[in-house]
């Protein structure tokens, strides 16, 4: 019940918050630290994300993770309010040594949008992880992005 809580109130908060109605794609790599499971160690990964802001924000991301033994598929829903969100979603991880193939799923929980750090719990068959990580994500305003004049008009002949 005391894990659900903050889970809970960040959703909550999140029908608060009201940004500029946009639409945000968002690329970059992340660096984990993992802890749990076999060993400790080091993964490099890049997620793409697609982020909508209108009334509550939401968002879709993916990416594909590399470690010494494993490489991982993931994608994730999430939602956050600019300094903090939360994620979660399935993964499939490919285990190069032994061969195979597994499921499993993870949470995230992350602070600033596009510089920033996160938590990640991962469970993968029976085996825990725990990783801390950092990231940099490069935004792309794809749509209802007003001109400097405020005005949303455009003409290709003008």
């Amino acid at each position: 019940m005391k894990k659900i809580i903050p889970i809970f109130l960040l959703f909550i908060l999140s029908f608060c918050f009201k940004a500029h109605g946009q639409v945000v794609w968002t690329a970059g790599p992340m660096l984990h630290y993992s802890f749990g499971g076999e060993k400790r160690h080091f993964s490099f990964a890049f997620e793409v994300a697609y982020w909508n802001f209108k009334n509550v924000p939401y968002s879709f991301d993916g990416g594909i993770e590399f470690s010494k033994k494993r490489t991982r598929l993931y994608c994730e829903a999430q939602t956050g309010i600019g300094f903090t969100g939360v994620s979660a979603g399935p993964v499939i991880e490919y285990n190069k040594e032994e061969r195979k193939l597994r499921a499993g799923y993870q949470m995230t929980f992350w602070m600033n949008y596009f510089l920033g750090f996160d938590y990640r719990y991962r469970r993968i068959d029976k085996t825990h992880f725990n990783c801390i990580g950092t990231y940099g994500k490069l935004p792309v305003a794809t749509k209802d992005m007003k001109s400097s004049n405020g005005s949303n008009y455009h003409s290709w002949d003008d």
